[in-house]
């Protein structure tokens, strides 16, 4: 009988091999590891604490006598209370709740605010959490909105339910928070969504390949993990799938010079697509107006804080004028829905 012979040099190998192994696992393991920790530190540098003025924007007190009566006070979303003021008018056709965009506060949207409550409506908004006075370390993230929204309209309905017809007005991700929100057992009567995208992760690729190309789609998997254990099963919901099979009238809003939320990620994109015979599409292409945070503005104030020298102090008289015929449009919308 024969014994076993091993050759010294295929013992080499098969110990080269293996360490070879060990090494890729090692070195996996250590990306995976870094890849994680880098995408919780990114969350919360692009969603610090932030004050919620804006340069342009008149606050509440700025108005002075000319300031819509407002009741201030305060409501729960999740760990923190949020600071939110309602404008209350007589007789009101409706409560039209005004969802802010990303890092913008209270007074954000006050221009229609004094629109809506002049033409017989009553108002709600609030600072995210996160935001001015509002609790919150930091901002958390895009769908965060979403959930102050989804607390807000759980305060109206545990304070004894809302008898008026309820719209919702959101612009960016109040607008995604304000569709998504028609996938909820909620009572909501009409939605206007300005400048919305349809996925939180997508827009947030979107952004992330137009700065470092196809290295932002290493950490895909890693913004999706993130996203989850911040947000849950829900994190990325669809805003088209939402308003597709909701049964209310909703007016989606786009600029076809945005850049924040271009026609590829935005809720316009799918303008043919929808099961919701309700739903209405309109797109602005008036210059200046056709950006991110201008659709509501005339076509003097939105040329004017596009072309505003920086570093100077703007008029905020001729910083916040509405267009009037787009306006127009939107109190038609919403008397159609709240009747």
């Amino acid at each position: 009988m024969k014994d076993k012979q091993y050759s010294a040099s295929g013992t080499r190998r098969g110990f080269s091999l293996r360490k070879a192994l060990k090494i890729l696992m090692t070195v996996l393991l250590i990306y995976c590891l870094l890849s994680a920790a880098l995408t919780a530190v990114l969350y919360r540098l692009l969603f610090p604490r932030r004050s919620g003025v804006s340069e342009f924007r008149y606050s509440w007190a700025e108005l002075g006598a000319g300031a819509p009566p407002r009741q201030e006070f305060r409501f729960p979303s999740g760990d923190n209370l949020l600071y939110a003021a309602r404008y209350d008018v007589p007789d009101p056709k409706g409560l039209i709740l005004v969802v802010n965009g990303i890092g913008a506060g209270i007074d954000a949207h006050l221009p229609e605010i004094q629109y809506f409550t002049a033409h017989g409506y009553s108002a709600l908004t609030w600072d995210a959490t996160g935001i001015g006075e509002s609790e919150g370390k930091w901002s958390v993230g895009l769908q965060q909105i979403k959930l102050d929204l989804l607390a807000c309209l759980d305060w109206l309905e545990r304070e004894g339910g809302e008898e008026l017809p309820v719209l919702l007005y959101g612009h960016s991700a109040g607008g995604y928070a304000a569709s998504t929100a028609l996938a909820t057992d909620h009572r909501i009567d009409g939605v206007i969504c300005i400048s919305a995208f349809n996925s939180p992760v997508d827009i947030m690729l979107w952004h992330a390949r137009s700065r470092v190309g196809f290295l932002a789609d290493t950490q895909i998997p890693f913004l999706r993990l993130e996203n989850r254990l911040l947000f849950g099963p829900e994190a990325d919901g669809s805003a088209f799938e939402a308003v597709s099979a909701a049964q209310v009238p909703v007016l989606i809003v786009q600029g076809d010079s945005d850049d924040l939320v271009p026609y590829s990620q935005s809720l316009i994109r799918y303008a043919e697509e929808f099961e919701n015979p309700k739903v209405r599409c309109l797109e602005v292409s008036t210059e200046y107006r056709n950006e991110h945070n201008t659709p509501w503005l005339s076509e003097a104030s939105a040329c004017y804080q596009y072309t505003f020298p920086k570093g100077e102090t703007p008029d905020k008289a001729q910083a916040n004028e509405l267009s009037e015929s787009f306006m127009e449009e939107l109190l038609a919308f919403l008397d159609e829905a709240a009747s």
